[in-house]
């Protein structure tokens, strides 16, 4: 694995302390719907963190987490969501359609299941300019009942596409979000096509850095796709249409404190990938409670800046409206 624990936890921090900066900014300037990543953070971190240059990335409306987990610029995404200038694509894209193909991300699709067949037509262009990279499909469990899923599954199984299909299920005990899918076991529709399936506790990021590692060698070897399962909680706020903090600001301390927990949020507490995480690398000896202080402490001054330059960038030129158009007006 080419990252460490301490990397992995101080790119989580960033990412919560990003998706918590996206509820403050809705408010502050009166945003539309935002879909966040919290309680992703482990799963988003773990896989995004390994893929090489040259790789490419397909996500969905839920994608702040996966741009931050691959590196994008906090200041830009923010920029983007609030529809600036100084934003990944402009300000046109905004929340639920920001790219940054310098790292790979060549769509955002806030359609149910097109990253899945963005990412074999991906798949079937690396296969034959032969670099060994490979295109990542991000999806939910909501997707497999998509037509487009079962089709590109069975595409890219048929044809041995250097594809990895990672979903994250964050339904009840790992089970199907819609009963439109008849089998409750989401890897028998992979398994169906002859896929390798792996299922992985999506809130532990050395589980699925260990995992995705397997898929990504499997992948870049020629053999063909793989199919990554990572069953995650489901965070109470994960659906923001009014931006509130669910189950308040993270505490990092609360991680060894029980004072700090909040009594009507404990099972979240317990299962929140940032504060388990912290509290597996503490009792390992790995980092200090002072360690784990410092690094949250880290990215809160990145997402300031963030803020800083989001908030600073000016809103687009209408003549910008023009721009990127595959015909002139």
């Amino acid at each position: 694995m080419g990252q460490s624990p301490r990397d992995t936890l101080a790119r989580m921090l960033l990412m919560r302390r990003f998706e918590e900066m996206v509820i403050t900014l809705a408010r502050a300037h009166k945003l539309g719907r935002q879909h966040l990543a919290i309680g992703n953070e482990a799963t988003g971190a773990a896989a995004l963190m390994q893929l090489a240059p040259g790789d490419l990335i397909y996500t969905t409306h839920r994608n702040h987490g996966h741009m931050i987990a691959r590196g994008v610029d906090p200041g830009k995404a923010l920029a983007e969501i609030l529809g600036r200038a100084g934003g990944l694509c402009g300000g046109k894209g905004g929340t639920w359609h920001m790219t940054d193909p310098s790292l790979g991300f060549q769509s955002t699709s806030a359609m149910v299941g097109g990253s899945i067949g963005l990412s074999v037509g991906g798949g079937f262009a690396l296969k034959h300019k032969k670099t060994g990279n490979v295109a990542v499909a991000l999806f939910g469990d909501g997707a497999l009942d998509e037509g487009i899923a079962y089709e590109a599954l069975n595409i890219a199984s048929l044809y041995a596409l250097p594809v990895l299909f990672l979903c994250e299920n964050n339904s009840k005990e790992g089970e199907a979000q819609t009963s439109r899918l008849a089998t409750k076991e989401l890897v028998a529709v992979p398994k169906a096509l002859k896929i390798p399936c792996t299922r992985v506790d999506g809130g532990d990021p050395e589980a699925v850095a260990l995992a995705v590692e397997t898929a990504l060698a499997h992948v870049r070897l020629g053999a063909g796709p793989y199919f990554l399962e990572a069953q995650l909680v489901r965070w109470p706020g994960s659906h923001q249409i009014v931006h509130e903090f669910t189950t308040g600001v993270t505490d990092v301390a609360a991680a060894w404190d029980d004072a700090k927990a909040s009594n009507e949020h404990a099972a979240w507490h317990r299962t929140d990938p940032i504060l388990r995480t912290a509290r597996t690398l503490i009792a390992r000896g790995i980092l200090t409670r002072d360690d784990v202080t410092a690094l949250d402490n880290e990215a809160a001054v990145i997402i300031a800046k963030a803020r800083a330059f989001a908030e600073a960038s000016p809103y687009p030129k209408p003549e910008a409206a023009l721009t990127g158009a595959f015909v002139p007006a």
